[in-house]
């Protein structure tokens, strides 16, 4: 039996080609990975400050709705953002079987940091007796 030493002796193993090709693309799926980390973050954080401008301007809104003439509710909005002005009162039907004791006033709700404003109507409690 004759064996050839070359076959022997020779080495098992990756050349450098393929190691360089694997490292390239496992760099590529943990780049792409930490990108889509870094992505959802970002958006879960846009997110929350969308989310706590809604509920600023939801509270406004409320308070608006419920905000009476008496002034008899205390504001507890934790900013002044939003101001909450009133327009004029809303013409009364022409026709009425018996007097109102409330009436409709139109208000409109302005955001001071994007000037955006929130149109809307209330009901107030007039002075008629029931």
């Amino acid at each position: 039996m004759t064996s050839r030493p070359d076959v022997i002796n020779r080495q098992r193993g990756f050349t450098l080609l393929e190691v360089m090709i694997a490292l390239t693309i496992t760099a590529t799926v943990l780049g792409s990975l930490f990108a889509l980390a870094a992505g959802s973050k970002q958006l879960a954080v846009r997110t929350q400050a969308t989310l706590l401008e809604t509920t600023d301007a939801r509270a406004a809104i409320n308070f608006a709705l419920l905000d009476n003439q008496f002034r008899s509710i205390d504001e507890v909005r934790a900013n002044d953002r939003f101001s909450i002005e009133a327009d004029g009162l809303l013409e009364d039907p022409l026709r009425r079987t018996a007097p109102l004791n409330d009436l409709l006033q139109s208000y409109r709700i302005i955001d001071e940091e994007t000037g955006e404003e929130f149109y809307g109507v209330r009901w107030l409690r007039s002075d008629l007796p029931l």
